[in-house]
């Protein structure tokens, strides 16, 4: 008796859903936690987080190899953490 292998059902898994007030209360401090960046930091997640843009697209933008443009994104990403938890 041959067996064949049932296709996959599993079902699409969402993200949990972030209510809208939720993220109109986020924006403003999202923001203000950007204007407290160094511009270039503010830049690299500009390009990566609202542009889209790929490690790889951000090193040919800045002439900068791509394992330096990962290093920087994630510093900046570092520094935009410590200016959501810095006390106002």
């Amino acid at each position: 008796m041959s067996a064949e292998a049932e296709p996959c059902r599993l079902g699409r898994i969402d993200a949990p859903r972030v209510d809208e007030a939720e993220k109109l209360f986020d924006r403003p401090l999202v923001s203000e936690a950007l204007k407290q960046l160094q511009p270039s930091h503010r830049e690299m997640i500009r390009k990566a987080y609202y542009q889209g843009w790929t490690t790889g697209q951000i090193a040919a933008d800045l002439n900068v190899t791509e394992p330096v443009a990962k290093s920087r994104l994630h510093y900046a990403v570092r520094a935009l953490r410590v200016s959501l938890n810095a006390p106002p």
